[in-house]
């Protein structure tokens, strides 16, 4: 399913957020959040720590990948469901 893929490294612990293959560009396509806790983990860093890992280090070097390149997928945030939490 991946042939010819670019992957993320190290993919002992960044293959766990894979969650498909792109239709559009051919790139593996990774989840945000399971890469963010994947640096958690590995790191032993919090949330904000290990995401600034993922957008800086992981993110600004995808366009310099070989093709098809590796997709990030971030899921949108639900207002509605902020909005209730900062009500209570």
């Amino acid at each position: 399913m991946f042939k010819g893929c670019t992957f993320l490294e190290p993919r002992e612990w960044l293959d766990n957020a894979i969650i498909g293959k792109c239709a559009a560009t051919g790139g593996i396509i990774y989840d945000y959040d399971d890469l963010v806790e994947a640096f958690m983990v590995r790191d032993d860093i919090d949330f904000h720590q290990a995401a600034m890992a993922v957008d800086f280090n992981t993110e600004r070097a995808i366009p310099y990948m070989p093709d098809p390149k590796p997709v990030i997928f971030k899921r949108p945030l639900d207002i509605e469901e902020e909005e209730e939490d900062e009500d209570e």
